[in-house]
């Protein structure tokens, strides 16, 4: 039996109901669905929460507490009226709550522009000074200028994709976004170039459609850059004096993400100069985290012969 008085009981029932209400909006309707986009589902899901939370409190706390009222119950003019009052409270907590969210993600987003503006800014003028490697470039040309007098096709097609390759680095590199088989044949140039330079080196890079759209292949555009700094590490521990070299890389598109995965086999006795790590790996991925949040997967495989760097990338 209840002894006490009902009217504050019944106001810290109705009070949890509320605030139960307003929690469930902000952290289970709000980030699933309105974040998601999915506004007119929102919208129903918001709207059957209110009728479902009012009825439960009228069905329940209401009418299991009435037979012990102390204080008279305010008289309504109808049933309406009375849910009309408890929507119009329900409701101006629950859209505050949602005012909160928003502008915490608004905040949230913000901050994440702003610091994606700066890096891109620091990585656009370390790409220009850094990023196309003097060392290389001398190597190149000292073998160009051999090929001339031993094979001049061979160093005729060695510049052309050299060019290719300083072209993309100088201006579709600055681009916001670039078409993925842009970027495929710009690694292509990368991989093919060193190979003049080592004889034992073979590399493989094939690209998967595990999608129901044939076009994807075509029509998919990415940031750039983000499958270079894999590249530069499987060639250079891939090095081996001893015994020949490869590095694979595939392409895989599949259940709307893009797999990439970078493979190179490692020598028995590693040199010096590769056991000493950089900070390229760890740059990217704090360019992945400001360009996809917690939407990237990348998982690195350091066997004592392989090397395997895979990442996952929304599309």
């Amino acid at each position: 039996e209840f002894s006490g008085n009902y009217h504050y009981l019944q106001k810290w029932i109705s009070i949890s109901y509320f605030m139960g209400m307003v929690y469930f909006n902000m952290y289970v309707l709000v980030p699933k669905l309105l974040f998601k986009e999915r506004y007119l589902t929102y919208l129903s899901a918001l709207v059957f929460s209110i009728i479902c939370s009012l009825l439960i409190l009228k069905l329940t706390a209401n009418h299991y507490f009435e037979p012990y009222r102390i204080v008279p119950k305010r008289i309504f003019s109808s049933f309406f009226y009375e849910m009309l009052a408890s929507v119009n409270i329900l409701t101006m907590l629950v859209f505050s709550s949602t005012s909160i969210k928003l502008f915490q993600q608004w905040a949230r987003d913000t901050a994440r522009i702003n610091e994606l503006e700066k890096n891109s800014l620091q990585l656009e003028l370390k790409e220009l000074k850094n990023q196309i490697n003097p060392h290389f470039l001398f190597n190149m040309l000292n073998n160009v200028n051999v090929l001339v007098k031993k094979d001049p096709e061979k160093a005729s097609m060695t510049i052309l994709k050299l060019s290719d390759f300083l072209r993309y680095q100088l201006y579709d590199n600055n681009q916001d976004s670039v078409l993925l088989t842009s970027e495929i044949q710009f690694l292509k140039d990368f991989v093919e170039l060193e190979k003049i330079r080592r004889d034992d080196f073979h590399f493989e890079i094939s690209i998967e459609n595990k999608s129901n759209n044939e076009d994807i292949v075509s029509q998919l555009v990415l940031p750039p850059n983000l499958f270079i700094t894999f590249i530069e590490n499987a060639i250079k521990h891939s090095a081996d004096l001893d015994n020949p070299s490869e590095v694979k890389i595939l392409f895989e598109i599949h259940n709307n993400n893009l797999i990439f995965i970078s493979s190179n086999t490692k020598p028995e006795e590693p040199m010096e100069i590769i056991q000493k790590g950089g900070l390229g790996l760890v740059n990217l991925k704090r360019r992945l985290e400001l360009l996809y949040g917690t939407d990237f997967i990348l998982k690195i495989d350091d066997s004592e012969r392989k090397y395997t760097a895979i990442l996952t990338l929304p599309i």
